[in-house]
């Protein structure tokens, strides 16, 4: 499931970058909306079974601040990623207020971001699996 959902996260930004590139003045709010809607829906894809996977073995007495301990982890990566990608942003755009320079940057941040999610769905595949066969 978690790699089914890094191809949707990889799917959905492909898609976003490309309806921005080529319809420029022809976006509309559903055309905007479709491709994060299967953005979330990779989001749920990835992160549930990611918790359990990743909790699965805790002993009992210490699941509480394991929960804790992947809580704040999965914090400190959204807040690492979002820092990342404003400063690969703002970098590309100068501070410029041009439509066409800030459109452009957003697009190629789009496409960084589609390649951390392409590279996490291979490494995925470096996960163990679980005894009853299932890909964990």
């Amino acid at each position: 499931m978690p790699q089914t959902g890094a191809l949707f996260a990889v799917a959905s930004m492909t898609l976003y970058g490309l309806e921005i590139s080529s319809r420029q003045a022809d976006l509309t709010l559903l055309t905007m909306a479709v491709p994060l809607l299967l953005l979330g829906l990779a989001f749920g894809a990835i992160g549930g079974p990611l918790a359990d996977m990743s909790l699965a073995e805790v002993p009992h007495e210490n699941a509480g601040s394991a929960s804790g301990l992947f809580n704040t982890a999965v914090h400190l990566g959204i807040a690492l990623g979002t820092a990342l990608t404003a400063l690969v942003f703002f970098s590309a755009t100068g501070g410029s207020p041009d439509a066409a320079v800030n459109r452009d940057a957003f697009t190629g941040v789009l496409w960084w971001v589609g390649g951390a999610f392409a590279l996490m769905w291979a490494l995925m595949f470096c996960l163990p699996r679980r005894a009853n066969g299932r890909t964990g």
